[in-house]
């Protein structure tokens, strides 16, 4: 008779941080892992001197390229996988399905599963987010407007803003 082998559970911990270690290396090594949100420490509003008000002439200026913001709406766009993480996951997956199950059977759905989850992790770390920008132009028009550059936009409805040909949009 045949006694059976298990797996130790610090070696099954052992093979699930390898396989973390591994998927978090992908994502740095291909510039996918986020980083730093912290802010700086805000800063304090200094006193104005007091200055006695001048008036200045205003004279107004018609400009076909100047609108107000109307809306911005921040959209989750899911990221699409490469095929890394699924390798990696189901190597990652196979080398922990054939130490607890030790056959064939369970190298196999370990790589399956392994796969499935590379992948979706890749996916998720390869998420972004656009904002869809709709302004109303002077003229009475309107543009809509995307900007997938993943940083968040100070603009808020009811600035007036100046848009470029191109689609920049600046503060007035």
């Amino acid at each position: 008779m045949q006694a059976q082998r298990k797996l130790h559970p610090l070696m099954a911990g052992a093979a699930v941080a390898v396989i973390l270690a591994a998927g978090v290396s992908v994502a740095a090594i291909t510039g996918h892992l986020s980083s730093s949100k912290a802010e700086g420490a805000p800063e304090q509003a200094l006193p104005k001197q007091a200055r006695p008000a001048q008036p200045k002439p205003h004279v107004a200026a018609k400009c076909h390229d100047c609108g107000v913001v109307v809306d911005v709406k921040e959209v989750e766009v899911p990221g699409k996988g490469t095929g890394v993480g699924a390798v990696a996951g189901g190597v990652g997956g196979a080398v922990v399905g054939h130490g607890i199950g030790e056959n064939s059977t369970g190298t196999a759905i370990g790589a399956v599963v392994g796969a499935v989850a590379g992948h979706q992790i890749e996916r998720q770390a390869r998420a972004h987010k656009r904002y869809d920008i709709t302004v109303r132009m002077e003229d009475g028009s309107t543009r809509a407007l995307s900007d997938e550059s993943g940083t968040p936009l100070a603009f808020k409805s009811g600035d007036k803003v100046h848009v470029s040909k191109e689609g920049a949009i600046r503060p007035i």
